[in-house]
């Protein structure tokens, strides 16, 4: 997965992103939007405020799983889109190893 990058917004596109998160997350409509979208940009007027990303979820069972079934850490950080430093963090106690079937 791609990080995004974004080049410097204009205005008027900072309101058309701003606007589209609200229809969708909370649900109003274009119009209703407008005086939210007005009012936040009034309260970021001339700043560059950072917002973090989300915290993400990260498919811990499916990770463990692959890694117990032999895939390499190298193959299982690509897959899972995961640094070997994210992997170690999820797994404090250490990676999960192979599972060898008992003959």
């Amino acid at each position: 997965m791609e990080p995004v990058i974004r080049k410097r917004e204009t205005e008027q596109q900072l309101r058309e992103r701003i606007e589209d998160a609200l229809v969708r997350d909370v649900g109003v409509s274009p119009t209703m939007a407008q005086p939210f979208i007005n009012s936040v940009l009034r309260c970021f007027a001339g700043e560059q405020p950072y917002f973090p990303a989300s915290p993400r979820d990260y498919p811990v069972l499916q990770i463990r799983a692959a890694l117990e079934n032999g895939i390499p850490v190298k193959q299982v950080m690509r897959d899972y889109d995961v640094s070997r430093s994210k992997l170690h963090q999820l797994f404090p106690g250490g990676l999960p190893r192979r599972v060898r079937e008992k003959a």
